[in-house]
């Protein structure tokens, strides 16, 4: 046994090998086929999340687009409303419903007390050239509508009435960005002519008109019944240029026919517009006017013509409490007699100077002849002090010094002499309008 001991060790040992290498191969298969089981169940893991994925993406985007669809809905359903709302601009059917019909309506008053240093009739009593003083007085309660007719045309009247009687101060239409830049007016207006002609009185920097423009035209100022015409000029000589034209047939007893419709009067103006920075700007405005005059000798020409300068300056941001604003014009008149003609010349130079948001202090002198008797004259200093409760109610305190050299006037009776005069104005209005755009 100890010879065969060796090999029966050996035989042992070989048959333990084979059985190890066998087992060894056998595991390598096992551990072949988890492997591969396991990489199938990921596989199907991972499609699964992937179908998931593409399941949740597509309910996602789903969902964004019904958002979509329901925003869009409701942008539609507000454009809707907007347009029903907004009938004073938008037309259906042609035919304006009755919200849209109404205009913008509007109620003012202006009222005035006075004294004075002479108690002259010609000024205590108001007259065509004189406002009235040592009293108190409604110079003009005004009603106002403003209407669009339609996307081309706007009416405008404006009715005032005092304790002598009612009348028209202004009723027209305008035909608004015709062919040419032109824009249309018909009815009774106020001419374009200088600064101040087309202002309402409750609307004047000062109480009272400058006296060069009252003596030429009236405290009512130059108008009539008739065609205005307003042209818009390529900006070359200006950053904005118009023109102006009017046809007039009306009655103005200081410089023509005193009666209405008794003639033709024809007014022009030049405008140009300069921006001389963010906060300030510059007019220039040359204008005129021509007409048959009231002599019976025949039929006689007048001409007024006036040059001016306007310059505003409100510093952007602060306008609300600091303002200048000065207006100076100078006017001349020809007026055909039988003997020759009657040459007179005035001015005015007006300031104004905002000291905040509610008070406005202002300055003015003039100087005038009498058109029809140049040998007459007088001057004009007033000094005003304004305070604006709000955009709607004003007080207004002014003083004013007359130095005249007249001995009788064609439109008062009896003396004009130089005067002091203390005016208090208070003028207020109720609705949109406070005044005309000027």
């Amino acid at each position: 046994m100890s010879g065969y001991g060796p090999i029966l060790h050996a035989m042992i040992a070989g048959m333990l090998a084979i059985t190890c290498a066998g087992k060894g191969l056998m595991a390598q298969d096992t551990i072949r086929a988890v492997t591969r089981d396991s990489v199938a169940v990921k596989i199907l893991e991972l499609e699964r999340a992937v179908e998931d994925l593409r399941k949740t993406l597509e309910e996602k985007e789903q969902a964004d687009e019904l958002e979509s669809l329901m925003k869009e809905a409701d942008r539609l359903s507000m454009q809707e409303k907007e347009q029903d709302l907004d009938l004073s601009k938008k037309y259906f059917s042609g035919v304006r419903q009755q919200q849209g019909l109404n205009p913008n309506i509007s109620f003012g008053m202006d009222f005035f007390g006075g004294v004075s240093s002479s108690k002259a009739s010609s000024l205590s009593d108001p007259s065509d050239v004189y406002y009235g003083t040592n009293g108190f007085f409604l110079r003009e309660a005004e009603l106002s509508l403003v209407a669009p007719l339609d996307p081309f045309t706007r009416g405008k009247a404006f009715i005032s009435g005092s304790t002598e009687g009612i009348e028209v101060d202004e009723v027209y239409m305008e035909w608004l960005n015709l062919p040419l830049h032109l824009n249309l007016k018909a009815g009774v207006f106020k001419a374009e002519f200088g600064f101040l002609n087309r202002y309402h009185e409750h609307a004047l920097p000062q109480f009272d008109r400058p006296r060069a423009l009252v003596n030429l035209f009236g405290k009512d100022g130059l108008g009539g019944t008739g065609l205005a015409f307003n042209f818009m000029l390529p900006s070359w000589i200006a950053h904005a240029s118009s023109l102006d034209f009017s046809l007039l047939y009306g009655g103005n007893a200081q410089s023509f026919l005193a009666e209405p419709g008794a003639g033709f009067m024809y007014t022009g103006q030049f405008l140009n517009y300069y921006d001389l920075s963010p906060g300030s700007y510059l007019e220039i405005r040359f204008s005129g006017a021509a007409g048959k005059n009231d002599l019976q000798a025949g039929d006689h020409l007048s001409l007024v013509g006036s040059a001016g300068f306007a310059y505003k300056w409100a510093p952007v941001g602060r306008e609300k409490y600091r303002t200048l604003e000065w207006k100076t014009e100078f006017l001349y008149s020809s007026r055909e007699t039988g003997e020759g003609n009657y040459r007179s010349k005035g001015f005015y130079s007006s300031l104004q100077n905002k000291l905040g948001s509610r008070v406005w202090l202002g300055g003015r002198i003039g100087y005038s002849e009498l058109p029809y008797d140049p040998a007459q004259y007088e001057w004009d200093y007033t000094i005003s002090l304004d305070f604006w409760q709000s955009e709607f109610v004003m007080t207004r305190f002014q003083y004013q010094y007359n130095r005249r050299n007249m001995e009788e006037r064609l439109e008062v009776d009896g003396p004009v002499p130089s005067d002091h005069s203390f005016t208090i104005q208070v003028a207020w209005a109720m609705g949109p309008h406070k005044h005309e755009a000027y």
